[in-house]
């Protein structure tokens, strides 16, 4: 509109240059299920779109490293032999066909439903969750202890003078221990005389050893000591001279007898310090519990002398030399310090003593400590030396720094732990807690901290370079009662001149006490000063105290505390890899086939099925592939027994009951429900009780059988008639379940079990996902993973939006490989979109190529209520289904069976390259298969059976409106139909027209948008008239169409529509059909007729 005022020049510009803008080409959604979290082509990161968090987005692909980079190379499964599992569930069908795809094509939306393959692999035990980053596991199972017992024999005999290295015994649980309590000894039950045990259950982690007597006593102990001989005689049996006298450790010890025995009674009475004897064999044995001394001293590591007395032949005849003997000894040194315990060392020592060689030098200790890294998902092995002190470790690990270059987390382990002067066996795993200084912070101090007056306490620091800690200096310093005292006791620490320790007052008034190497403080509190201004020892269990201040061990007497970065561990021990509690939603899919709990309905409830037929088989359920003629403890069989046969396991579970009257098995109906002989099928319980508020119920199928526990969510019994089953899918293996936390109420009251309270049941439980058939029928084997697969595809297509974006996310192919029962939310999918994209669906792989089989499946004789196995269902113009599968090779060059949408979607690709959408993606010319090199089914074996159709398979198929995959002579595999599942006959019957109406669709769209709010007048009818004649024009010229009609006039935009603020664009077109039929009739003419024709 013009608007100048004065005079002047405007320019406008009118953009009259429409254009129907091109169809972006060819290109499909694919939905798919995979692995969660897998990782990337390259193999650097986890691949982004496999997250659980990117479920249900659509990635636009644009090539196959694309693709592998977002959803990682595609999975097929293979048994233990490396061969191809043929349709399993697990296969990632629709990764492969769109990586074959993205070969040829270079855009693709990608979808992936969110189920984690990886979940439902088969597994016999229920899985855990995975432990938290930074989880620290002490390896039991592959842990050397470096355990090493002397044989104190003369180097003549086998084995004597030398070590024999010793595995122990690993207790984890308290179930082992006496009490069943964690501080407890092993029970008489463990292992036999002779054994080591170490025992796991607390953080100080002890070693036993059982005696004669078969008590299991602790390495290192006087019990230990005193359970080997110091010296032995050799002879068995004499006949001793009475009164005559020895002399041990100074005491002269008389006989009374002449008997061996007599010699122990006259021993023992003598109350020697540390001694006692036995008789074994008819020797004489003197034993010392590492206390005796020969002259009263207490640095003789338990010293036997023993001489003749004034008279007679005692000795001689006991068969033992006059001498001094050491009493066993427990030694921990690693192996470059060879403990001296032979005849010829100063202090030989007799069978039984032990060497903790704490180095892993042929067999030495080499404690396997390992850390969880939730980025790898890998157990990472720590590097654990061991050491007996704080101040050793560091000497040993950080020679440089002292301390101050440990990394947090860096482990040791430290044996002996209460540092007493006799060592004994046992460890305790530390931990780097802090980096930097070690520091230990009092609490503000006060006016009434501290009393006014003298007060002292004692400090010792270690030093870099140094193993032994510097000696205790002793601080002393003046309180005065006053706020002031914090800076008196901090000038007094700093006056002693330490060489690492400092002290400082902070803001807050808090004495600050750091070692500032990192290195470790021992103190002794000798006035209480201390602990006045609030430093006390860190409590593990309540986690109270001062950081990095703990309560020195018994054996350093001269110190109450020590300040120290290390920290003891918190771990889990045992030979398995520890977990967490199962994530809520965690699917798990048992493998155990042969594990059946079935319960059976008395009128009143569900019971143990032995507890109403009490002499069925007492394993329960016979699970066998062949008929059973005895009970499993070969007992004959009686009425009620139950047979579930594993002979094929697609048709798994077969149910017979035995009746001995009539002498044979009875095949049960497992979809009935209703009658006195059917099966429920239903979740009833997991173990013999509702487990404790810790722990999930337990029992094995033999204790489930007595057993009439039901869980509250059980079916209710009285909507079912006496004599009925009911499969217990929880507790029953073969099938899929998930992990739901809180799915009992522990609040409510547990209905089935006369009102009993919840309140201290396990409130966890394994909930079946994996529904049942639709004739009530269970899903088992590959058939529950399949139902959970389809669940989770199915929920994705009905409720995602981002898919039905019809704006910015163009596509005009659909498939969902190896699944044809998402034919049905795919076609409702179609709809949503205004019908703008063909759908490609496949048959099932197991689908033989009889005719009758064909026929069945392809008019749903067997009345499936979804495209599935049993038969087709969906009806539409937008869908082409393509029969068979086809035997092609994975990324990893394994041989593998794909479903057929696999080579249609590349085949039609193809197809648009050379040509256009309307034109039939079949036959030698368009149709050729380049991604499959044989086409078949899987058969009942689980083997793939190549196959060509012949013409009446063909014509079967034609006949159902299923387009088959075919092998020519001379041509390879072809596809050589197109119909579409048009439920009337008509043009759209075929899918070159369908694909033509679904690229008009889209066109036509585009091509009408830019007239909307224009004015509704002659003018503008015209242009889009004008417009969509050229799009027709254009058509004609690629042999889309044969003719076609516009009309956008008065005719058709009557003043009525025209006030509605409506155009209409009326249009008929004359689509071109494909040549499919060719008849060339052949006349046969005498010598000379044709020429007078």
């Amino acid at each position: 509109m013009a608007n100048l005022v004065s005079p002047g020049v405007q320019v406008s510009v009118i953009d009259e240059s429409f254009y129907t803008p091109a169809e972006p080409g060819t290109t499909p959604i694919i939905f798919v299920v995979s692995a969660q979290d897998k990782k990337n082509g390259a193999g650097t990161a986890t691949a982004a779109g496999t997250t659980k968090a990117k479920a249900g987005t659509p990635y636009l692909i644009t090539s196959q490293r694309d693709l592998t980079e977002t959803f990682g190379d595609p999975i097929f499964k293979t048994d233990t032999s490396n061969n191809p599992i043929n349709g399993g569930e697990l296969n990632e069908y629709g990764l492969q066909a769109a990586y074959s795809y993205l070969g040829v094509s270079n855009r693709a939306f990608v979808v992936r439903a969110d189920i984690d393959l990886a979940e439902i692999e088969p597994s016999a035990s229920a899985p855990a969750a995975a432990p938290a980053n930074g989880t620290f596991w002490f390896d039991t199972a592959v842990t050397k202890y470096g355990l090493f017992q002397w044989n104190g024999n003369a180097a003549t005999v086998t084995g004597g003078q030398s070590f024999t290295n010793k595995v122990p015994t690993v207790i984890t649980t308290n179930t082992q221990l006496v009490g069943e309590s964690n501080t407890g000894i092993p029970k008489g039950s463990v292992g036999q005389i002779g054994d080591y045990a170490v025992v796991t259950t607390t953080t100080v982690n002890k070693i036993y050893y059982k005696n004669k007597s078969g008590t299991w006593v602790k390495v290192g102990t006087q019990a230990w000591v005193a359970s080997w001989p110091t010296i032995q005689g050799t002879a068995a049996n004499p006949t001793l001279s009475n009164g005559q006298t020895i002399i041990i450790n100074g005491t002269t010890v008389t006989i009374s007898g002449t008997t061996v025995s007599a010699m122990e009674t006259a021993i023992d009475a003598a109350g020697i310090t540390g001694i006692t004897s036995a008789v074994v064999d008819g020797k004489l044995e003197i034993y010392s519990n590492g206390t005796s001394t020969t002259d009263g001293s207490t640095d003789e590591d338990g010293a036997i002398q023993i001489t003749a007395g004034a008279s007679g032949t005692l000795l001689a005849d006991l068969g033992i030399t006059a001498g001094t003997y050491f009493a066993p000894q427990f030694v921990i040194q690693p192996h470059t310090q060879v403990p001296e315990f032979k005849t010829a060392d100063t202090k030989s020592r007799p069978t039984g003593s032990v060497w903790l060689k704490t180095t892993d030098a042929n067999l030495g200790a080499n404690y396997s400590v390992k850390k969880y890294n939730s980025t790898t998902k890998l157990w990472a092995t720590q590097s654990a030396p061991i050491y007996k002190t704080h101040n050793s470790a560091l000497f040993n690990i950080d020679k440089s720094g002292g301390g101050i270059n440990l990394i947090l987390g860096q482990v040791y382990i430290q044996a002996h732990t209460t540092l007493a002067g006799d060592e004994e066996g046992d460890f305790t795993l530390f931990a780097r807690n802090a980096t930097g200084s070690t520091t230990i912070t009092s609490s503000a101090v006060t006016a009434s901290s501290i009393a006014a007056g003298g007060k002292t306490f004692t400090m010792a620091e270690s030093i870099v370079g140094q193993e032994a800690m510097n000696a205790h200096q002793t601080v002393s310093f003046t309180a005065t009662g006053a706020t002031s005292d914090a800076d008196v006791i901090a000038d007094a620490i700093n006056a002693k001149g330490f060489i690492n320790i400092v002290a400082t007052v902070d803001a807050s008034n808090r004495v600050v006490i750091s070692h500032n190497d990192g290195g470790e403080i021992r103190i002794k509190d000798t006035s209480s000063a201390l602990q006045n201004i609030g430093f006390s020892a860190y409590n593990y269990t309540t986690k109270l105290g001062t950081a990095n201040l703990y309560t020195a061990p018994t054996g350093d007497s001269a110190s109450d505390f020590h300040a120290s970065n290390w920290k003891i561990l918190t771990y889990t021990a045992g030979p398995n890899a520890p977990t967490a509690l199962t994530t809520n939603g965690r699917l798990w899919y048992s493998s155990l086939v042969d594990e059946v709990d079935i319960l059976v309905h008395n009128g009143t409830t569900w019971k143990g099925y032995q507890n109403v037929y009490s002499s069925a088989d007492p394993l329960g359920p016979i699970v066998s592939a062949t008929e059973p003629t005895q009970q499993s403890d070969t007992t004959p069989l009686v009425t009620g027994d139950l047979w579930i046969s594993t002979a094929d396991l697609e048709a798994y579970p077969q149910v017979h009951r035995y009746n001995a009257d009539l002498g044979k098995w009875i095949a049960l109906d497992e979809g009935d429900q209703t009658t006195e002989d059917g099966i429920l099928f239903a979740d009833a319980r997991f173990g013999t009780s509702g487990g404790t508020a810790t722990a999930a119920p337990t029992g094995t199928i033999p204790q489930m059988l007595v057993s009439d526990h039901l869980d509250t969510d059980c079916p209710d019994p009285a909507l079912y008639p006496k004599g009925m089953l009911l499969w217990n899918l929880r507790r029953s293996g073969f099938n899929v379940k998930k992990f739901v936390r809180n799915h009992v109420v522990t609040t409510d009251k547990n209905v089935r079990m006369s009102d009993e309270s919840q309140a201290n049941y396990y409130p966890h439980r394994w909930v079946t996902e994996s529904a049942n058939q639709t004739d009530g029928s269970g899903s088992f084997g590959r058939k529950a993973q399949r139902k959970v697969v389809i669940q989770a595809l199915q929920a994705m297509v009905n409720s995602n939006q981002d898919i039905r974006d019809d704006e910015s996310r163009l596509f005009n192919l659909m498939a969902c490989p190896g699944y044809p029962e998402l034919i049905g939310e795919m076609n409702s999918l179609n709809n949503d979109r205004g019908l703008t994209a063909f759908i490609v669906g496949d048959s099932p792989f197991r689908l033989t190529s009889d005719a009758t089989t064909l026929n069945n499946w392809g008019k749903n004789v067997n009345l499936a209520v979804e495209d599935n196995d049993n038969g087709l269902v969906t009806s539409s113009e937008y869908l082409g289904v393509f029969y068979p599968s086809l035997f092609t090779s994975d990324n990893a060059g394994k041989n593998i069976i794909v479903p057929p949408s696999h080579a249609i979607l590349r085949t039609i690709a193809l197809s648009d390259q050379v040509s256009f959408p309307w034109f039939a993606p079949a036959g030698t010319r368009r149709g050729g298969v380049t991604n499959a090199t044989a086409s078949g089914f899987i058969d009942a074996e689980g083997e793939f059976k190549s196959i060509a159709l012949n013409e009446g398979q063909r014509d079967t198929l034609q006949q159902v409106n299923v387009n088959p995959i075919t092998f020519l002579t001379g041509a390879g595999l072809v596809n050589f139909g197109q119909k579409t599942r048009a439920a009337n006959a008509s043009a759209l019957d075929r899918i070159n027209v369908a694909r033509l109406v679904v690229y008009l669709r889209s066109q036509l769209k585009k091509l009408a948008k830019p007239y909307i709010f224009e004015p509704n007048d002659k003018i503008t009818r015209d242009e889009i008239k004008a417009q969509t004649d050229s799009l027709m024009l254009e058509l004609v010229s690629q042999r889309a169409l044969y003719d076609f009609l516009v009309v956008c006039d008065e005719s058709n935009n009557t003043p009525a529509r025209i006030d509605r603020n409506e155009l209409y664009l009326d249009i008929a077109i004359e689509p071109v059909k494909a040549v499919e039929f060719i008849y060339i009739p052949l006349r046969l003419k005498n010598t000379g007729e044709i020429a007078g024709l």
